[in-house]
């Protein structure tokens, strides 16, 4: 689970088998939330391009502000 502090829960999940491979990921988007990945304008990278992580929906903290 991933859980960055402007939050007020977790934001994502995975759930992986007993002896599946190891993969690097955050997860997909819990309920009520949504991830973007987006670049410096705030516009959404293509997958696999590097990007800032942001976090919207009823999960983000009451008065969090930019």
């Amino acid at each position: 689970m991933y859980a960055p502090s402007e939050t007020t829960t977790y934001s994502t999940w995975i759930c992986m088998p007993r002896g599946q491979a190891v993969v690097e990921t955050i997860g997909r988007p819990i309920a009520n939330t949504r991830i973007y990945l987006l670049d410096g304008h705030g516009q959404p990278v293509p997958f696999g391009a590097v990007g800032e992580l942001y976090i919207g929906g009823a999960g983000v903290a009451r008065g969090y502000l930019n």
